[in-house]
Protein backbone atom coordinates (compact mmCIF):
# COMPACT_ATOMS: atom_id res chain seq x y z
CA UNK A 1 0.00 0.00 0.00
CA UNK A 2 3.24 2.35 -0.53
CA UNK A 3 1.64 4.02 -3.60
CA UNK A 4 -1.77 4.81 -1.60
CA UNK A 5 0.27 6.78 1.22
CA UNK A 6 2.30 8.60 -1.18
CA UNK A 7 -1.14 10.00 -2.60
CA UNK A 8 -2.65 10.71 0.87
CA UNK A 9 0.53 12.75 1.55
CA UNK A 10 0.11 14.50 -1.91
CA UNK A 11 -3.55 15.13 -1.10
CA UNK A 12 -3.70 16.35 2.20
CA UNK A 13 -0.42 18.65 1.74
CA UNK A 14 -3.22 21.51 1.27
CA UNK A 15 -5.88 22.57 3.64
CA UNK A 16 -6.71 25.73 5.34
CA UNK A 17 -3.91 28.60 5.32
CA UNK A 18 -4.10 31.89 7.12
CA UNK A 19 -3.13 35.05 4.97
CA UNK A 20 0.04 37.09 5.69
CA UNK A 21 0.66 40.42 5.03
CA UNK A 22 2.92 41.68 1.96
CA UNK A 23 6.73 41.61 2.68
CA UNK A 24 6.68 40.33 5.68
CA UNK A 25 9.99 39.01 8.12
CA UNK A 26 11.23 35.49 7.53
CA UNK A 27 9.95 34.79 11.34
CA UNK A 28 6.20 36.25 10.82
CA UNK A 29 6.38 34.08 7.53
CA UNK A 30 7.41 30.74 9.27
CA UNK A 31 4.79 31.16 12.28
CA UNK A 32 2.03 31.92 9.36
CA UNK A 33 2.89 28.46 8.29
CA UNK A 34 3.08 27.01 11.64
CA UNK A 35 -0.34 27.82 11.98
CA UNK A 36 -1.60 26.47 8.68
CA UNK A 37 -0.23 22.95 10.34
CA UNK A 38 -2.04 23.86 13.12
CA UNK A 39 -5.27 23.92 11.21
CA UNK A 40 -4.46 20.60 8.92
CA UNK A 41 -4.53 18.71 12.40
CA UNK A 42 -7.64 19.98 13.58
CA UNK A 43 -9.23 18.19 10.34
CA UNK A 44 -6.44 15.85 9.82
CA UNK A 45 -9.64 13.00 9.65
CA UNK A 46 -12.87 13.03 8.47
CA UNK A 47 -15.93 13.00 11.35
CA UNK A 48 -18.48 10.65 11.22
CA UNK A 49 -20.94 11.82 8.77
CA UNK A 50 -18.20 14.19 7.19
CA UNK A 51 -17.03 13.46 3.53
CA UNK A 52 -14.09 15.08 2.26
CA UNK A 53 -13.47 15.81 -1.65
CA UNK A 54 -10.53 16.87 -3.37
CA UNK A 55 -9.51 17.09 -6.70
CA UNK A 56 -6.15 18.05 -7.72
CA UNK A 57 -2.93 17.28 -10.78
CA UNK A 58 0.27 16.36 -10.12
CA UNK A 59 3.16 17.01 -12.63
CA UNK A 60 6.66 15.47 -12.25
CA UNK A 61 9.49 15.83 -14.10
CA UNK A 62 12.60 13.64 -13.90
CA UNK A 63 16.04 14.17 -14.10
CA UNK A 64 17.71 13.51 -17.72
CA UNK A 65 19.99 10.46 -16.76
CA UNK A 66 16.97 8.60 -16.12
CA UNK A 67 15.57 9.17 -19.51
CA UNK A 68 11.82 9.38 -18.40
CA UNK A 69 8.97 11.70 -19.68
CA UNK A 70 7.24 14.20 -17.61
CA UNK A 71 4.44 12.51 -16.16
CA UNK A 72 1.11 14.52 -15.98
CA UNK A 73 -2.33 13.02 -13.72
CA UNK A 74 -5.40 14.24 -12.75
CA UNK A 75 -6.70 12.71 -9.55
CA UNK A 76 -9.95 12.56 -7.70
CA UNK A 77 -10.14 11.61 -3.92
CA UNK A 78 -12.86 11.31 -1.36
CA UNK A 79 -12.35 10.40 2.49
CA UNK A 80 -14.71 9.37 5.15
CA UNK A 81 -14.09 8.15 8.26
CA UNK A 82 -13.98 4.87 7.34
CA UNK A 83 -13.72 4.93 3.44
CA UNK A 84 -11.57 5.66 0.72
CA UNK A 85 -11.96 6.57 -2.73
CA UNK A 86 -9.10 7.06 -5.55
CA UNK A 87 -9.15 7.93 -8.99
CA UNK A 88 -7.00 8.60 -12.06
CA UNK A 89 -5.79 7.13 -14.81
CA UNK A 90 -3.00 4.84 -13.45
CA UNK A 91 -4.31 3.71 -9.97
CA UNK A 92 -7.60 3.65 -8.81
CA UNK A 93 -8.57 3.17 -4.96
CA UNK A 94 -11.56 1.39 -3.28
CA UNK A 95 -10.99 0.93 0.79
CA UNK A 96 -13.20 0.69 4.29
CA UNK A 97 -11.99 -0.31 7.92
CA UNK A 98 -12.19 -4.47 6.36
CA UNK A 99 -10.95 -4.79 2.76
CA UNK A 100 -9.02 -2.43 -0.51
CA UNK A 101 -9.08 -2.84 -4.02
CA UNK A 102 -6.31 -1.32 -6.05
CA UNK A 103 -6.43 -0.95 -9.34
CA UNK A 104 -3.98 -0.97 -12.13
CA UNK A 105 -5.62 -0.20 -15.13
CA UNK A 106 -2.81 0.50 -17.73
CA UNK A 107 -2.25 -3.34 -16.83
CA UNK A 108 -5.38 -4.67 -16.28
CA UNK A 109 -4.62 -6.15 -12.62
CA UNK A 110 -6.44 -5.75 -9.40
CA UNK A 111 -5.21 -6.02 -5.87
CA UNK A 112 -7.66 -7.53 -2.81
CA UNK A 113 -6.19 -7.18 0.20
CA UNK A 114 -7.15 -6.70 3.44
CA UNK A 115 -7.23 -3.27 4.73
CA UNK A 116 -4.91 -1.77 7.63
CA UNK A 117 -6.44 0.14 10.28
CA UNK A 118 -3.42 2.41 10.81
CA UNK A 119 -5.12 4.11 7.41
CA UNK A 120 -7.81 5.21 9.75
CA UNK A 121 -5.57 6.82 12.53
CA UNK A 122 -3.92 9.82 13.00
CA UNK A 123 -0.74 7.65 12.95
CA UNK A 124 -1.23 7.29 8.99
CA UNK A 125 0.35 9.23 5.87
CA UNK A 126 -1.35 12.69 6.61
CA UNK A 127 0.49 12.61 10.12
CA UNK A 128 3.82 11.83 8.46
CA UNK A 129 3.06 14.96 6.43
CA UNK A 130 3.00 17.18 9.41
CA UNK A 131 6.05 15.80 11.23
CA UNK A 132 7.98 16.28 7.86
CA UNK A 133 7.02 19.69 7.31
CA UNK A 134 7.57 20.77 10.95
CA UNK A 135 10.86 19.38 10.30
CA UNK A 136 11.46 21.16 7.31
CA UNK A 137 10.37 24.15 9.20
CA UNK A 138 12.84 23.86 11.89
CA UNK A 139 15.88 23.47 9.28
CA UNK A 140 14.85 26.27 7.57
CA UNK A 141 18.03 28.09 5.83
CA UNK A 142 16.07 30.93 4.20
CA UNK A 143 12.21 31.69 3.50
CA UNK A 144 10.02 34.49 2.05
CA UNK A 145 6.39 35.68 1.49
CA UNK A 146 5.65 37.44 -1.14
CA UNK A 147 2.47 38.81 -2.65
CA UNK A 148 1.49 38.90 -6.74
CA UNK A 149 -1.88 40.03 -6.85
CA UNK A 150 -4.70 37.76 -5.15
CA UNK A 151 -1.31 35.09 -4.91
CA UNK A 152 0.55 34.74 -2.33
CA UNK A 153 4.04 32.70 -2.39
CA UNK A 154 6.18 30.99 0.36
CA UNK A 155 9.23 29.95 -0.67
CA UNK A 156 11.76 27.75 2.14
CA UNK A 157 14.89 26.79 1.51
CA UNK A 158 15.75 23.96 3.92
CA UNK A 159 19.32 23.49 5.36
CA UNK A 160 22.13 21.28 4.27
CA UNK A 161 21.50 18.77 6.70
CA UNK A 162 17.70 18.66 5.77
CA UNK A 163 18.58 18.45 2.24
CA UNK A 164 20.76 15.62 2.47
CA UNK A 165 18.11 13.30 4.01
CA UNK A 166 15.65 14.11 2.07
CA UNK A 167 16.59 15.90 -1.54
CA UNK A 168 14.52 18.50 -1.09
CA UNK A 169 16.33 21.37 -2.04
CA UNK A 170 13.04 23.93 -2.42
CA UNK A 171 9.52 24.15 -1.77
CA UNK A 172 7.57 26.92 -2.69
CA UNK A 173 3.34 27.34 -1.49
CA UNK A 174 0.80 29.13 -3.42
CA UNK A 175 -1.94 30.74 -1.29
CA UNK A 176 -5.06 32.39 -3.23
CA UNK A 177 -6.44 35.26 -1.24
CA UNK A 178 -9.70 34.86 -2.68
CA UNK A 179 -10.24 31.28 -1.80
CA UNK A 180 -8.35 31.02 1.12
CA UNK A 181 -6.62 28.07 0.17
CA UNK A 182 -3.26 26.96 -0.29
CA UNK A 183 -3.62 26.13 -4.79
CA UNK A 184 -0.10 24.42 -5.58
CA UNK A 185 2.85 22.72 -4.04
CA UNK A 186 6.03 22.73 -6.15
CA UNK A 187 8.74 20.49 -4.40
CA UNK A 188 12.20 20.39 -6.28
CA UNK A 189 15.11 17.84 -5.09
CA UNK A 190 18.84 17.73 -5.98
CA UNK A 191 19.98 14.67 -8.27
CA UNK A 192 20.39 12.03 -5.49
CA UNK A 193 16.60 11.90 -6.27
CA UNK A 194 15.39 10.66 -9.97
CA UNK A 195 12.66 13.22 -9.42
CA UNK A 196 13.86 16.48 -10.23
CA UNK A 197 10.53 18.57 -10.09
CA UNK A 198 7.01 17.80 -8.46
CA UNK A 199 4.30 20.19 -8.87
CA UNK A 200 0.76 19.46 -6.94
CA UNK A 201 -2.01 21.39 -8.38
CA UNK A 202 -4.98 21.86 -6.11
CA UNK A 203 -8.36 22.74 -8.05
CA UNK A 204 -11.26 21.93 -5.32
CA UNK A 205 -11.04 20.79 -1.23
CA UNK A 206 -14.43 20.53 0.14
CA UNK A 207 -14.66 19.20 3.34
CA UNK A 208 -18.26 19.50 3.58
CA UNK A 209 -18.75 17.35 0.44
CA UNK A 210 -22.53 15.92 -0.70
CA UNK A 211 -20.88 13.14 -2.28
CA UNK A 212 -21.26 9.53 -1.33
CA UNK A 213 -18.38 6.57 -0.93
CA UNK A 214 -20.06 3.27 -1.79
CA UNK A 215 -19.07 0.01 -0.41
CA UNK A 216 -15.48 -1.41 -1.91
CA UNK A 217 -17.07 -4.41 -3.33
CA UNK A 218 -19.89 -2.07 -4.80
CA UNK A 219 -17.29 -0.28 -7.52
CA UNK A 220 -15.75 -4.02 -9.14
CA UNK A 221 -18.59 -6.36 -8.98
CA UNK A 222 -22.18 -6.66 -10.22
CA UNK A 223 -23.72 -9.23 -7.77
CA UNK A 224 -20.97 -11.61 -8.24
CA UNK A 225 -19.69 -10.78 -11.82
CA UNK A 226 -16.64 -8.10 -12.72
CA UNK A 227 -18.31 -4.82 -13.76
CA UNK A 228 -18.04 -4.39 -17.38
CA UNK A 229 -15.15 -1.67 -17.02
CA UNK A 230 -13.26 -4.69 -15.10
CA UNK A 231 -14.41 -7.53 -17.29
CA UNK A 232 -10.93 -8.49 -18.64
CA UNK A 233 -8.65 -7.79 -15.43
CA UNK A 234 -6.71 -10.40 -13.20
CA UNK A 235 -7.77 -10.40 -9.75
CA UNK A 236 -4.97 -10.64 -7.36
CA UNK A 237 -6.74 -11.83 -3.82
CA UNK A 238 -4.05 -11.41 -1.16
CA UNK A 239 -6.67 -11.45 2.02
CA UNK A 240 -5.54 -13.70 4.18
CA UNK A 241 -8.95 -14.57 5.26
CA UNK A 242 -11.07 -15.50 2.06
Amino acid sequence: MKEFKVIALIAYCCFYFSGYAQNETSSKCRDRILEYLDGMQEVISPKKGQVYYMKYSTNTTFFKKYNLPVSSTKSEMLIAEYKIFMDDENMKIYGDDKEMFVVLPKIGKIYWNDSDPRLFTDNNAQQKFLEIERALLKSISTIDCATNGNKQHITIIPNRDFEKKSGLVRQVLEYDVNQKRVTKVENRFNEKSKIKKQIVHYEIIDYKSSKKIKKPLEYIFNGTELKGAYKNFEIIDNRKNK
